[in-house]
């Protein structure tokens, strides 16, 4: 009975043992502020730029969020400002080149967002998982802002339940 009991245990486990996320990393603001990422999440989205395709917004951040905030950069934002979130939004496209990097940090007095600053190295993208390490090369300035991080992780990504296919004609 205690192998049967195992051997359904496993079963189990064995699934969500393979799609757990992980992260560990760290986001910089202003040069003396740090904060610990602590959760990540990958969403799968209709591209707003190629229609037809699918991104996947992957967010970084010091704790969970629902799927609706991580989808809405004004909430973010706003988060920023009241909730003292921090956090690193990134969107990737469907052949896995990032399209734009956004930290958060309450430090911070402009809002940042681009592809320039962001380095990656992915470990995995495929359609159920995404991996891998981001980072900048050392601490980055841009509009009186400083920031830097560096971050690997790995989590399941949430498909689109509305997604359409299009087909070739």
């Amino acid at each position: 009975m205690n192998g049967r009991l195992g051997a359904a245990l496993i079963a189990i486990l064995l699934p969500v043992c393979l799609h757990a996320q992980t992260v560990q990393g760290r986001l910089t603001a202003n040069g003396a502020s740090s904060a610990n990422l602590t959760d990540v999440v990958a969403y799968e989205v209709e591209s707003p730029t190629e229609p037809g395709y699918m991104d996947v917004v992957v967010l970084l951040s010091d704790r969970k969020l629902p799927r609706e905030v991580v989808l809405n950069t004004e909430a973010l934002q706003d988060m920023m400002l009241k909730d003292r979130l921090v956090a690193l939004r990134v969107v990737l496209d469907p052949d896995g080149k990032i399209k734009n990097a956004a930290p958060y940090h309450p430090a911070f007095k402009n809002f940042i967002q681009s592809s320039l600053f962001v380095k990656w190295k992915p470990t995995a993208y495929k359609v159920e998982k995404i991996a891998g390490r981001i980072h900048t090369d050392g601490e980055q300035q841009f509009a009186g802002q400083r920031w830097s991080y560096d971050a690997t992780f790995s989590t399941p990504i949430a498909l689109d339940p509305e997604a359409k296919t299009i087909k070739k004609k």
